[in-house]
């Protein structure tokens, strides 16, 4: 699917873009092979910093500020993906992927570290959820 979707060929023939599940993990793989995260990791510090702040509108505004500091074509992708996210999360009744479980799965693929720490990576979880289902 990878492969056919990097041709622009979406066969609807092929039963495979039929599965929700196949589609989500070649975009997970599409976001995660980028050279630079989404939420970038220039910004990725203050971002987890920022998922730990209260007040909730505290955290919101920060968040805010920083994903408008993002380059403008992480910013459009994000906003794109996110605006889809919350609609998905928006049928969770009938598909079961509220907010918070879709962040569970893309949260670590769209707010990572530039390194590949086992013990970052793992530490940073909760908050790289947080992130997006903040923004989600």
């Amino acid at each position: 699917l990878t492969e056919s979707f990097n041709r622009g060929d979406f066969g609807e023939s092929d039963w495979r873009w039929n599965d929700v599940n196949a589609i989500s993990s070649v975009m997970k793989s599409f976001f995660r092979k980028l050279p630079d995260p989404l939420v970038t990791s220039e910004l990725y510090g203050a971002v987890i910093e920022a998922s730990k702040l209260e007040p909730e509108q505290e955290r919101l505004n920060c968040i805010k500020r920083l994903v408008d500091d993002l380059p403008d074509p992480h910013y459009s992708t994000l906003r794109y993906l996110v605006g889809h996210l919350s609609r998905v999360a928006g049928s969770s009744d009938v598909n079961k992927m509220n907010a918070r479980n879709l962040a569970t799965v893309f949260g670590p693929t769209l707010v990572r570290s530039a390194d590949d720490n086992m013990a970052t990576m793992m530490a940073d979880m909760p908050h790289q959820c947080r992130i997006v289902e903040t923004l989600i």
